[in-house]
């Protein structure tokens, strides 16, 4: 065989073994996973942030860094947010995060996701609490119908509770704390950011 043969016989094998790895992996990603970031301007009405959180662990002290984003319409919607009476209210909220322990170990991803609203209360026009039950993935599997409560204040702050009992005190004994993005300031550049490597 001459040299040109061979590197054609070698380009063709990488090639092929590049198409069945990318055709793997696409079969095999889980499609449960929240999209909790907006990859576009048709953002509709959705609201969208970060979770930057702290977390205790298992002693009560503070044991895990939180960090990842989340995307919601839940307090872009007038009727949710006015509806505070005991019937289903439906609602959207996902969030997905990465938990790390502050000595960089143990890091893992988590989803929270089919959050329905049940009722919801509003404090002086600027804090409003929406009530109902999530789904959040743990290394067993997912977990269903854990009574919980997002908080949104002065349309900045948001903070997630799931019922510690639920999920074997994972979160430890405090929410899961966030912030939210500005709808009205121009997304574009931080999406252009997020997709640009930092160079050493």
């Amino acid at each position: 065989m001459d040299r040109r043969n061979g590197k054609l016989v070698i380009g063709s094998a990488v090639f092929a073994s590049f198409v069945i790895v990318s055709a793997v992996l696409i079969t095999t990603y889980s499609i449960d996973h929240a999209r909790a970031y907006p990859y576009d301007r048709d953002t509709g009405n959705y609201s969208f942030g970060t979770i930057s959180s702290i977390q205790n662990d298992e002693d009560g002290d503070p044991g895990w860094v939180l960090f990842g984003h989340w995307k919601s319409n839940l307090a872009s919607n007038q009727s949710l947010v006015e509806a505070q009476g005991n019937e289903s209210l439906g609602g959207s909220f996902d969030a997905q995060f990465e938990m790390v322990r502050f000595n960089g170990s143990s890091g893992h991803t988590h989803t929270i996701t089919n959050f329905v609203a049940s009722n919801s209360s509003q404090v002086n026009n600027s804090t409003v609490t929406f009530n109902g039950t999530t789904t959040a993935s743990t290394r067993e599997g997912p977990v269903t119908d854990i009574p919980s409560s997002i908080t949104i204040t002065g349309d900045k702050v948001i903070s997630i509770w799931l019922d510690p009992s639920k999920i074997s005190n994972h979160y430890g004994n405090t929410p899961i704390y966030g912030l939210a993005m500005d709808r009205n300031e121009d997304r574009q550049p931080m999406l252009k950011s997020n997709s640009t490597q930092i160079s050493r």
